[in-house]
């Protein structure tokens, strides 16, 4: 199992010199609101690909008054230590991210760091999965394909930027039907390949949550299901440009795509028939609790995946069944996880070789 073995932050957020050590399983951060614990669980997502937590700008991250930021860690993986460092870099006048693995930040070096690890992220507003926007749920399957295949955000982000170039295209006065036909293609093609993406995500989900029932019998029988007229079963390339064609009109006015996977509703039930929103509190934290179990399940079972876990402010609603959950993904996997929480008495739950880190600069 890959793990961080430490980090080393200068002038990250609130942090302009720190050091810390890590435990290969289980490390909680512990402090007052404000001390930096979110900070440090974005300052080891950062490692991966992509924007931090927050989903930051660059310039962000850099502690006031400073002009950059470095982060440094050691990365043991087969028991071979790597070098891994993230920092800020100024060039054609914006901060951008730069990472680098034994200082070489060459693309076939990158892309073979990445291949050590994926990352699973429990935030606060996680809590509100269930009653949360449609967008919000769409993001969250989103997130757990992310954790198995970093290209994915590349799918979403070229669906988006031809949606856009679209609507500009139906604002000129004299458009080229070819170059707008082609960018219709293109939506359709790149439409079917998210619509497949989360079928095959949310199918994972049901079945590991099974295979889960068979060896433990859990809190309770969950279903996803799409809600998403639009993409009937024989959806193809020919018919998603129709329907494109067909809604120029209004998707001229509304300055979008009436249809397509950035529509679909994900519902949530138990029982096969209740809907999961209308649990308590607590219950619906188990429904997120049970996902993060499936899916750390389906990455490490299916897709050879250890993924890290890095979960802030996890211990809110935790009664028992939810803390026997969340020791299920702490022990059942081998997985390096990082929790936070305001008082280390929080986590008396755990084990005793939890690595336990009080969060005061």
């Amino acid at each position: 199992m890959g793990h961080f073995k430490e980090i080393k932050l200068i002038n990250f957020r609130n942090f302009r010199n720190y050091q810390i050590e890590f435990s290969k399983n289980c490390n909680v951060f512990f402090g007052d609101n404000g001390s930096g614990k979110t900070n440090l669980l974005e300052s080891i997502y950062l490692f991966g690909k992509g924007r931090g937590i927050r989903k930051d700008s660059v310039n962000n991250l850099i502690k006031k008054g400073e002009n950059e930021f470095s982060n440094f860690s050691f990365f043991e993986d087969k028991k071979k230590l790597y070098e891994v460092k993230v920092n800020s870099e100024y060039t054609n006048n914006k901060y951008i991210k730069k990472i680098s693995l034994n200082n070489d930040c060459a693309k076939d070096a990158i892309d073979y760091l990445y291949s050590f690890y994926s990352f699973l992220i429990f935030l606060p507003e996680t809590e509100r999965l269930l009653v949360s926007p449609p967008s919000f749920r769409r993001n969250f399957i989103d997130s757990f394909i992310f954790s198995k295949d970093y290209n994915y955000n590349k799918l979403i982000n070229k669906y988006k930027r031809n949606i856009v170039e679209r609507v500009k295209v139906l604002n000129l006065q004299n458009y080229d039907e070819v170059w707008l036909n082609k960018l219709e293609e293109n939506i359709s093609e790149l439409g079917l390949k998210i619509y497949k993406s989360r079928k095959v995500q949310v199918e994972a989900i049901h079945n590991h949550i099974s295979l889960l029932n068979n060896h433990e019998r859990l809190p309770f029988k969950l279903t996803i299901k799409l809600n998403d007229e639009f993409n009937f079963n024989n959806l193809d390339i020919e018919n998603y440009c129709k329907a494109l064609k067909h809604s120029r009109h209004i998707d001229k006015i509304t300055g979008g795509a009436k249809k397509g996977p950035h529509k679909s509703e994900y519902i949530f039930l138990v029982e096969e028939n209740f809907m999961a929103s209308q649990l308590s509190t607590g219950q619906q934290k188990t429904i997120i609790l049970l996902l993060f179990l499936a899916q750390s399940n389906y990455l490490v079972k299916e897709c050879n995946l250890n993924p890290i876990l890095l979960m802030d402010e996890i211990c809110s609603h935790l009664d028992d069944i939810n803390r026997r959950l969340l020791l299920n993904i702490i022990q059942d996997f081998n997985l390096q996880i990082f929790m936070t929480g305001t008082e280390k008495n929080l986590f008396s739950f755990l084990s005793t070789n939890t690595n336990f880190c009080n969060i005061n600069i």
